[in-house]
């Protein structure tokens, strides 16, 4: 089964109304930042603070799954300019491109998108690789890899072996593991420049945010 029909089941479940009713929960910074402060004594924006604040403000991003484009917004507050977004849901996509004029934005689920050969300095996603079939994760991981010139940025649940979670009543919708080490699997090569396991107050969930570096010969 190739990557794209392995997670069929879980791009259309994001293109869907699940999706446009995941807009309604998180559609403002604000609001993000509330959440995971109450959950785990951090904002959303002390993560990217944490990851993005040695990085150059002139070097090209690449968010996979931005949604409506709430992560690049924050990193257009720290005073990077060259962002683009990537996200399946076309609700989101238009209310991205209305938000946030001065960003690049495409609708497209991560196997088909298509730079025409660009490469970005650094490429994330945040809270995306949870949601895709673990039987797509090795080539989607490959292709941000392939994408990436410099850095990989994720943000994900943790978990140490590989465990399906209930997503708000839908099941095959979620799985927590050690992306990190799927990253790592995957490229050896590749360079740990940040890591923190991120545990949340009141619930037996943690998430794992870490910044990689490509070696500079690849």
């Amino acid at each position: 089964m190739d990557m794209m029909n392995s997670n069929e089941f879980q791009r259309d479940f994001w293109k869907g109304e699940f999706g446009n009713l995941y807009i309604d929960r998180n559609n403002s910074i604000e609001e993000l930042n509330k959440k995971y402060k109450e959950s785990t004594g951090y904002t959303v924006e002390d993560i990217f603070e944490k990851i993005f604040s040695d990085i150059d403000k002139n070097v090209k991003i690449l968010e996979l799954g931005c949604n409506i484009g709430l992560k690049l917004s924050i990193l257009e507050k720290m005073g990077f300019k060259n962002l683009t977004g990537v996200e399946i849901n076309e609700k989101a996509f238009k209310i991205a491109q209305q938000n946030c004029p001065k960003i690049k934005f495409h609708n497209s689920s991560i196997e088909e998108f298509d730079p025409d050969e660009e490469k970005f300095d650094v490429v994330y996603t945040n809270g995306v690789l949870i949601h895709i079939n673990p039987k797509a994760l090795p080539e989607i991981i490959k292709k941000i890899i392939s994408l990436s010139k410099k850095y990989i940025f994720d943000s994900e649940n943790y978990s140490d072996e590989i465990t399906e979670v209930n997503y708000r009543g839908n099941k095959k919708t979620l799985w927590k593991q050690n992306f990190l080490q799927l990253f790592l699997d995957e490229d050896p090569n590749l360079k740990i420049i940040k890591q923190e396991k991120i545990n949340y107050k009141n619930e037996d969930v943690s998430d794992i945010i870490y910044l990689l570096k490509k070696h500079e010969d690849e």
